[in-house]
């Protein structure tokens, strides 16, 4: 980009955030869940759904109505940051939103926390006129180049343990082959129901003048969050400035784990599939998760990426026979995945000087980009 392009740029950004992107990510989640903040039993229901995370109760926290508004107006806020900031700082997440018309699938976004980071992140997308498709050699180069950043360690590790235990398993239990399916032939959040507001009245988007190029966002849950989805959209495009033809939101409705014919049609479609904390939920169910993540692996197209995001800590621990390994380990060693990123452990840390009506948590997380050969 030329020397005018990139300060006209910059000029488009400070338009829309201001002095402090965060700051803008911030008061458009708290437009949206202004209904939710101002509950009388806010308190009470945030300290519940506390309460069900510490039993891993996932259902008890989601499968209540009243606690959609709460739950998304706590967390939203931090991970929202968080997801802005990590799409910025990797270029291969930035290509999704730049290189051309491009469908990212997010499962178990009801929360609306994959809305916001992204739709943020757009405002810094810088539109290409080249084709989305690349030459095979380019992408064997920069996917060396990038795996090599995060090589990983030669040394053994209990991964490789892992793998064997993995495919004993499933291979008895699921009729697997180390997690590889052949191309063949839905996660957190749960119910509707009134967040005590009415929708914000917001302007109309303007309409971009440039980077025409549209990301359709897929929005996956397994329950219905659209009282909390719709109001946070019309914001989002308000604030953002992402008009339709910039931006194209659609929600998908169903347990994951079932799998439907039509998500997997959404699967071989995408061109990026993020899990952000949700594996390790979806994974009290072992079996059916690791059937899961064998179906979509085989279903996405080559050269889709996989994002994958989760506690650093133990909420992300995976009990095999009687060892306990981090769920990324069992990811790592699926034969059609390609890391091209990869930390085990990483800090968000919510800069100082914004504000918002709750406390904001800093995270520790794990990240592996994976891309499908």
């Amino acid at each position: 980009m030329d020397e005018k392009k990139k300060t006209a740029s910059i000029v488009e950004i400070q338009k829309v955030f201001g002095r402090s992107p965060e700051q803008h990510i911030l008061n458009v989640v708290k437009e949206s869940c202004q209904g939710a903040l101002s509950l009388p039993s806010f308190t009470d229901t945030l300290q519940t759904i506390k309460s069900h995370f510490f039993e891993r109760n996932y259902d008890a926290v989601f499968q209540n109505p009243d606690h959609l508004p709460v739950y998304s107006a706590r967390y939203a806020p931090s991970r929202a940051l968080c997801y802005y900031n990590m799409f910025l700082d990797h270029p291969i997440l930035m290509k999704v939103l730049e290189g051309g018309p491009s469908t990212i699938l997010c499962i178990g976004s009801g929360a609306g926390s994959e809305l916001i980071g992204i739709a943020a992140a757009m405002v810094h997308a810088n539109p290409t006129s080249k084709p989305k498709k690349k030459a095979a050699s380019d992408k064997k180069a920069e996917s060396t180049r990038e795996k090599q950043a995060g090589e990983k360690s030669n040394e053994p590790s209990p991964a490789e343990d892992t793998t064997q235990s993995i495919t004993t398993t499933t291979e008895a239990t699921l009729g697997l082959e180390n997690l590889s399916l052949s191309k063949s032939t839905d996660s957190t959040s749960a119910g509707s129901g009134s967040t005590e507001g009415t929708t914000p009245k917001v302007p109309k988007p303007k309409k971009s003048k440039s980077n025409k190029h549209q990301v359709t966002l897929v929005m996956q849950d397994y329950v219905d969050w659209s009282p909390i989805l719709d109001p946070m959209e019309a914001v989002v495009r308000a604030r953002m400035q992402l008009g339709p033809e910039r931006l194209r939101c659609e929600t998908e409705i169903g347990n994951v784990l079932d799998l439907s014919e039509g998500l997997l049609e959404r699967v071989a479609k995408a061109d990026l599939i993020t899990f952000l904390f949700v594996l390790n939920e979806l994974f009290q169910d072992k079996k059916r998760t690791m059937l899961l993540v064998a179906r979509i692996v085989a279903a996405m197209p080559s050269g889709a990426h996989m994002l994958v995001v989760d506690s650093a800590g133990s909420f992300s621990n995976l009990k095999v026979g009687e060892r306990t390994y981090m769920v990324y380990m069992m990811l790592d060693h699926l034969k059609d995945l390609e890391i091209v990123h990869q930390d085990d452990a990483t800090w968000y840390r919510c800069p100082p000087g914004v504000s918002y009506p709750l406390k904001l948590e800093n995270m520790r997380y794990f990240i592996r980009i994976y891309r499908k050969l």
